[in-house]
């Protein structure tokens, strides 16, 4: 997100003082110098966190629950947010609309809970924030939130997991026995493994190419086919599906944090974001 706005925050940039703006604490804003900013802009973002509702322990506008000792993690998130949308050309509505899509992931209306009993976890067994992620190995945007996810937990320092739930497209060939492929995988031990190499060669997933890739982890051939006719293997993947269903999952990849879903595009910036959130309600920080 940040990385996206910064490039066209440049037409605010101005040198000096910054006289406006003065009522909000912006110091408690990490990584944001209001100085390099125009007075006029950054009074326009203080007066709209005067006016945006916060979520959360804190309830006031973002701008008063910033101001409090200590501030509010949750108003430090959204007063960045806001600072870089407006910087972005953001206007009103959009920016009411990312607010009520962050309070939707962190305090949504119901969560939902998985079975991941026989799931291996990328991450601690242990950690706080727990992900769950439908996907389907033929999907080319899953192929991209893939490694984003994977790289988001190995960065959390064990405060997250991550679980693969199988969501096959019925109208993509060969995304059933992928599916199929990648479960029989977890019983060699190359679950996760196998996973990174069924999405680098989703463009063919036929049966030749399945066995290649589980002989390319050092699986046996013969055991690996037999594990893949398995009546248990075709049975999970169709639980996991029904899983997805039920908390009305209409595309992949759809990600859940904890249980509550992640309504925006999963980029690293938000993912991070969204993990110290959840830790931040876990902790009463929110």
């Amino acid at each position: 997100m940040r990385r996206v706005l910064m490039l066209v925050v440049t037409v605010w940039l101005a040198p000096g003082h910054v006289a406006a703006g003065e009522k909000i604490p912006w110091d408690k804003i990490p990584d944001l110098s209001v100085s390099q900013f125009r007075a006029e802009f950054v009074s326009q973002v203080a007066k709209k966190l005067e006016e945006i509702k916060c979520y959360g322990r804190c309830s006031e506008s973002v701008a008063a629950c910033l101001r409090k000792n200590p501030s509010h993690a949750t108003a430090v998130r959204l007063a960045r947010d806001t600072f870089y949308l407006m910087a972005g050309k953001k206007g009103p509505e959009e920016i009411l609309k990312w607010v009520e899509a962050r309070k939707k992931m962190a305090h949504p209306e119901w969560t939902h809970s998985f079975n991941l009993d026989g799931v291996v976890p990328l991450g601690k067994k242990d950690a706080l924030v727990v992900i769950v992620e439908f996907s389907d190995f033929r999907c080319p945007f899953c192929a991209k939130v893939a490694p984003v996810l994977e790289q988001v937990v190995l960065e959390s320092g064990g405060k997250a997991r991550l679980y693969f739930k199988q969501f096959p497209i019925k109208g993509r060939p060969q995304s059933l026995q992928a599916s199929k492929a990648s479960v029989a995988a977890q019983a060699f031990g190359k679950f996760w493994e196998y996973c990174r190499l069924l999405f680098e060669n989703r463009s063919d997933l036929s049966n030749e190419t399945l066995l290649a890739l589980a002989k390319k982890t050092g699986m046996d051939s013969g055991k690996f086919i037999e594990e893949l006719a398995r009546e248990e293997v075709l049975n999970r993947v169709a639980d996991e599906k029904m899983e997805g269903l039920r908390a009305r999952i209409q595309g992949t990849p759809t990600v859940f944090i904890n249980g509550k879903e992640v309504v925006l595009t999963p980029t690293h910036e938000l993912l991070k974001d969204r993990i110290q959130e959840e830790l931040d309600i876990l902790n009463e920080r929110d």
